[in-house]
């Protein structure tokens, strides 16, 4: 296992293996230790205030425990990262148990990268008639299970924030060579006179520049999450192994792909990351699970993700990837009588029961007979999952495109960062609200 040479050591590799010699002898007992989860921290926000850049940093850390018994399953969790700290939390189904001390110096402080702050000032004089929030994120965990322990190494994370007008923000992975284009383009200011279209109007719909990942994100990602799948409130959850999108639709969630925000080298139960197709040729094939999850569907774990230390895993996506097609964007656009091309959205939410998915669209054009007439003003589409699957046009554009509007996942209240990266996709029959 080697450190990242850009944080070093977050965690002492020998205490954690002491600590795994500990959880293996403690999954004989009853209640039986199911996983030791610790995690460490650090936000820096930078904002513009007066012509000047403010600064502050938010350091956090803490541990959890999970212990089964024959009846439930129960979490604990407190602040901080300590010997005693731990010998408190494992004292609340242990007596008397010997902890392992830490060793003293053998972690270091997370730290941003060295480029962090010149990048910080080249960025907030072009933004002035913008004012801006960015805020580096850096997260470290570490999962003590099954008598061993893994890292969860995740992306260092830029999230920026247009303050005014408010709206457009993007979350990215620090150093990513569009980082500076993808800035320039959330500081652009919006067209003055926008159309917006009628409520009730159905139109055909082009996702272009990677909107449409918000798109695939609600209909089929969400849907196939294994805990609204074992509880019968997914649309989706009838359907495996049925045909329910056209057969050239290929549908991807892979944590491996480290230029995405979601990205990470174990989930937050200590499964290594590795790719899972949710539909391959249209076809529904798979779902997304945590281990328990994984076990009620007789799936493959590899999903369960945390907001915080402090609260349990559950099934969440990591970056859903569509596979290109072979159609140019010009001749999807060509094809359009009169519609709507989505060049932005700023928000989706989906109803699991119903499967009516709402995206709120931010930017975008009015096509009329191929061509792009007027600006679109802010609005909110409905789509239908299962049928807007169905009717989705197989001509799938050629063009993968990484979608940084969103990226913040929230699910019962609860935000984790996600990837999403899509060519460009014809919906039909969508409906203005």
């Amino acid at each position: 296992m080697n450190e990242s040479s850009l944080l070093g050591p977050a965690f002492d590799p020998p205490w954690l293996d002491e600590l795994a010699g500990l959880s293996a002898r403690l999954r004989a007992r009853t209640p039986r230790l199911v996983d030791l989860y610790l995690e460490r921290r650090l936000e820096i926000v930078a904002e513009l205030d007066g012509g000047r850049i403010c600064t502050r940093e938010i350091r956090s850390e803490g541990i959890s425990a999970r212990w089964a018994s024959p009846v439930r399953t129960v979490m604990a969790a407190r602040n901080g990262i300590s010997h005693g700290v731990l010998r408190e939390l494992l004292a609340e189904a242990y007596e008397h148990l010997q902890v392992p001390p830490m060793r003293r110096g053998a972690v270091t402080e997370l730290d941003p990268p060295a480029g962090w702050e010149p990048w910080t000032r080249g960025t907030f004089p072009a933004s002035c008639a913008s004012p801006l929030e960015l805020r580096l994120m850096i997260r470290r965990a570490a999962v003590v299970a099954d008598g061993g322990w893994c890292r969860v190494e995740t992306p260092v994370l830029l999230h920026a924030r247009r303050l005014d007008p408010p709206g457009g923000r993007l979350l990215a992975v620090w150093g990513h060579p569009l980082m500076g284009h993808r800035m320039e383009r959330l500081l652009d200011p919006p067209s003055a006179a926008r159309w917006t279209p009628r409520p009730g109007t159905r139109l055909t719909v082009l996702f272009s520049e990677g909107s449409g990942g918000v798109l695939v994100h609600e209909l089929v990602g969400h849907l196939a999450e294994s805990d609204l799948v074992l509880a019968g409130g997914s649309p989706l959850a009838a359907l495996r192994g049925a045909q329910v999108g056209p057969a050239t639709l290929h549908v991807i969630d892979d944590p491996t792909r480290r230029d995405l925000p979601g990205a990470f080298s174990c989930d937050d139960e200590g499964v290594p990351a590795r790719p899972e197709a949710i539909l391959r040729g249209g076809v529904l094939e798979g779902w997304l699970c945590d281990r328990h999850g994984a076990r009620g569907l007789g799936a493959r774990p590899g999903r369960g993700r945390r907001a915080s230390w402090d609260l349990p895993p559950v099934s969440r996506m990591s970056n859903l990837v569509v596979v290109p097609g072979a159609t140019d964007t010009s001749e999807l656009e060509r094809s359009i009588g009169h519609g709507l091309v989505i060049t932005r959205t700023g928000g989706a939410s989906v109803d699991a029961e119903s499967g009516l998915a709402v995206i709120a669209v931010e930017e975008g054009w009015e096509l009329r007979e191929g061509k792009r007439r007027r600006p679109l003003a802010p609005c909110r589409l409905a789509a239908p999952a299962i049928r807007t699957l169905a009717t989705l046009d197989p001509a799938i554009g050629n063009d993968p495109t990484p979608d940084w509007h969103l990226g913040w996942c929230v699910k019962d209240g609860l935000a984790v960062p996600t990837g999403m990266e899509t060519p460009s996709l014809l919906a039909h029959d969508l409906q203005v609200l």
